[in-house]
């Protein structure tokens, strides 16, 4: 696939990470996220651990999940469509 120049290899891979997880996987190990990613256990490790670190994964022992802050982006998201479906009142 390509991508144009402006494409950020490192943000789709973090994204790839957070698709890893799912109401069939809400817990991941490392190789589970690696092996469903199809990237390889260093990159993923690192991409966990920042996640963890931003507050989008939390960390058990081996075990990771996506934590409560990742609900922030589908609020933000919902927001912004209740705006632009908001009649407008200013006639």
């Amino acid at each position: 696939m390509s991508h144009g120049r402006h494409f950020v290899r490192s943000v789709a891979r973090a994204m790839a990470v957070l698709h890893a997880f799912s109401a069939d996987r809400p817990e991941l190990t490392l190789s589970q996220a690696a092996k469903a990613t199809g990237l390889d256990r260093a990159t993923v490790r690192r991409l966990l651990l920042t996640l963890t670190e931003l507050g989008y994964v939390t960390r058990h022992d081996r075990v990771f999940r996506l934590a409560p802050r990742t609900m922030d982006l589908g609020r933000a998201y919902l927001a912004g469509q209740s705006a632009l479906a908001a009649p407008d009142h200013q006639s």
